[in-house]
């Protein structure tokens, strides 16, 4: 499996190196294998779209899948440049730590992080993940997904407790969505990890889709009702910065 699937990257490499494209011959030669076994690795690139034939003489190219992808990297890479001057000014006004998130599978994934000066040991960091339904910036994003997708994210989540605060039933998770929504925010009341409360926003995009979200994030000593109160609307208002800067009209909503 392990040499297949080098095989199977060499040959991306070697069509990125040839954008005229190689034939099956060539491939083999390359790879120092059968024509056969380049035909099966080829055939199995070419269903995910990572390969495309052209020709009545089977020439092989890198595939439209990759356009995708680099729509997605360039997307992320662009709103980590875009928010980090207004995560940044969040995180100074409040004294906290400021997390950008994006939606990942069905997880969330920590793309950019603000630290300040509190000695308060907090889970993220950045490229690690988070569960979806029991983290300010997940609900955040949820309640904005359209319903079925939604069902489909939840069907693959087991939403085991991290703390007796944590949501355990998509009933539950739903109902707080309401609240979400007429609010536009989102709370992390010790849900995920004891001690650490959060408020959170969406961040939509040119596609009008809400798939990333940023908090403010403190342990609960300092982090009070009062403190969360006084935090909504700059939290609020920096999502909804960093959202017209991606191209969000809220008119096409």
């Amino acid at each position: 499996m392990i040499q297949s699937v080098t095989r199977a990257l060499d040959i991306l490499e070697f069509l990125k190196l040839n954008p005229g494209g190689l034939g099956v011959t060539e491939i083999a030669q390359k790879l120092d294998v059968a024509k056969s076994t380049a035909h099966r690795l080829l055939a199995s690139l070419e269903e995910q779209d990572y390969v495309q034939k052209t020709g009545k003489d089977s020439i092989y190219s890198l595939g439209l899948k990759f356009i995708e992808m680099a729509e997605v990297v360039t997307e992320n890479l662009k709103i980590v440049d875009i928010a980090r001057p207004l995560i940044e000014k969040l995180s100074r006004d409040t004294g906290e730590i400021v997390h950008l998130v994006m939606l990942d599978g069905n997880e969330v994934l920590y793309i950019d992080k603000v630290e300040n000066a509190s000695t308060i040991r907090i889970y993220s960091q950045i490229g690690r993940r988070g569960p979806l339904y029991c983290t300010g910036v997940g609900k955040a994003i949820l309640a904005y997904l359209p319903e079925d997708e939604v069902d489909q994210l939840l069907a693959g989540i087991t939403m085991q407790p991290f703390t007796e605060y944590t949501l355990t039933t998509p009933e539950e998770l739903k109902q707080e969505f309401q609240t979400i929504r007429a609010n536009a925010f989102a709370y992390d009341n010790e849900e995920h990890e004891r001690g650490i409360r959060c408020v959170a926003a969406p961040i939509f995009d040119h596609t009008q889709k809400s798939r990333y979200a940023i908090s403010i994030t403190g342990p609960i000593t300092r982090m009070s009702d009062d403190i969360l109160r006084e935090y909504i609307p700059w939290t609020k208002e920096t999502a909804q910065a960093i959202s017209r800067k991606m191209g969000f009209n809220p008119t096409k909503s």
